[in-house]
């Protein structure tokens, strides 16, 4: 967009695009970052009655993009531990002799000299970065550094202390669970919205491990804090997401949200009766669409030999089922008979290995539950972010250069399009993690004495 970043404007760009298309009374979902002009812009699309599905799913908030300001809020809290680790590896690597003789300080304690990359604030997995890779060396950097002010007449005050690298520790901790979060959820190639609630789940366990910290307490109540602005209210579409999972469905999800609850003291009693009510209203909506479908089986997939562990749950699951057949039937007799069928049945403990294909299981099943399929296919392909269409727009960035600065847009669109159709070709267009940005905090390592040695700008 050229012009202000209005709701009406917003509104008025994205509807454009659904009207060239002819698919503006099939949109499912839209998933936005959230900003406050994308909120507004999303009532004026329920005004015109574009929502299907009876609007249960039409608006999603960016989970990474909440992850993103979880974090930082964090980092506030522990901005000066930080800054002290990255003032004392942006000296060592800022003078050719200096580091030199910290390369040999290294050898001496027997690690491999390396340089060390400083973090950009505004990106927080820069951050991660940086500290995970100086981890390793705390000891070295920290003698190298305090002797140096020593010898300069620093005060004590500005050396490294071993409580600055206890919160480095524990918070590479913190930000390894987010940041695997981040790559999980931005995935493009698997269904995003199933991995939402199992992602929050570990995010708040980590959270209330080192709520009482004494060093680190105050980051993590900040980053609670930001945390149960955003789920407190866990969104329908990622309760959905473990529902349609049958290793799970509603029984699971009532006690994950319940651990989760009782990790950071949020009661999700009257919620889960509200999701529970909300799916068979949704369902009654696809059995009306589609309840006249017949469809053929398909071919299940292979079955391989149980492990001892699962052929005992499968036992388990079997007298389960056994002792409640009675209240099965009975509410299979309801409405909505195919969903209550779905809740109720015992499904072979097989489908809980690390390899479930989840879109595959929902194929192969699709004539046992011909409407429950329809609703589960769209809930998967659902994104939760926009990572992946943001890093799409991102690669023009990559094109137009000061080298190509004379490109017409014509040219540009078709090395733009060549890439991402190269990319789809190799099942690469989930570059979520920046290959090339990891290995210039990483692939540091120098030999003594080399050209390597030259101080990096």
């Amino acid at each position: 967009m050229d012009f202000a970043h209005t709701a009406d404007n917003i509104f008025a760009v994205i509807l454009s695009v659904l009207e060239t298309y002819d698919i503006t009374h099939r949109i499912l979902s839209i998933t936005l970052d959230n900003a406050s002009a994308n909120t507004k812009s999303i009532a004026l699309f329920t005004e015109r009655n574009i929502p299907q599905a009876g609007g249960y799913f039409f608006h999603q908030r960016c989970a990474c993009h909440i992850i993103n300001l979880v974090v930082q809020s964090g980092l506030k809290k522990v901005s000066n531990r930080i800054e002290c680790i990255r003032d004392a590896i942006s000296w060592i690597g800022s003078s050719n002799p200096r580091f030199q003789e910290f390369g040999r300080h290294c050898t001496l304690n027997g690690l491999r000299p390396r340089r060390f990359q400083t973090d950009m604030p505004v990106r927080w997995n820069s951050t991660y970065l940086m500290l995970k890779n100086c981890l390793e060396y705390d000891t070295t950097i920290s003698g190298f550094y305090n002797m140096k002010l020593a010898e300069s007449g620093c005060p004590p005050a500005q050396s490294l202390t071993p409580d600055d690298w206890y919160v480095a520790k524990i918070f590479v901790e913190f930000l390894q669970v987010f940041y695997n979060a981040t790559v999980t959820l931005s995935g493009v190639y698997y269904p995003t919205s199933s991995q939402a609630i199992h992602q929050i789940v570990e995010m708040s366990d980590m959270l209330n491990t080192y709520r009482e910290d004494d060093l680190l307490g105050d980051a993590v109540v900040a980053m609670e804090t930001k945390f149960k602005k955003y789920w407190s209210e866990m969104p329908f579409l990622y309760a959905l997401g473990v529902i349609v999972d049958p290793r799970i469905k509603l029984a699971g999800l009532e006690y994950l949200l319940e651990f989760t609850g009782n990790k950071l003291s949020i009661d999700y009693s009257e919620q889960i009766t509200d999701i529970r009510n909300k799916l068979f209203e949704v369902f009654s909506i696809y059995e009306r669409r589609f309840g006249g479908i017949h469809m053929e089986p398909s071919p299940e997939p292979d079955r391989q030999p149980l492990p001892t562990s699962w052929s005992i749950l499968k036992r388990r699951k079997k007298d389960k089922s056994a002792s409640s057949s009675s209240s099965t039937t009975r509410s299979a007799a309801s409405s909505g008979a195919e969903l209550n069928r779905f809740l109720e049945a015992q499904f072979d403990a097989d489908e809980n290995t690390e390899n479930f294909d989840l879109l595959l299981w929902w194929k192969t099943y699709s004539y046992r539950y011909p409407v429950l399929s329809h609703l589960a296919r769209d809930i998967l392909v659902i994104p939760v972010s926009t990572v992946s269409s943001e890093q799409a727009f991102s690669t023009s960035g990559r094109i137009i250069e000061p080298r190509r600065n004379c490109l017409t847009p014509e040219m540009v669109e078709v090395l733009i399009c060549i890439r991402d159709w190269e990319h789809a070709r190799n099942r690469m267009q989930n570059e979520t993690v920046d290959e090339q940005f990891i290995q210039n905090f990483s692939n540091l390592y120098v030999d003594e004495g080399s050209a390597s040695n030259q101080v990096q700008n």
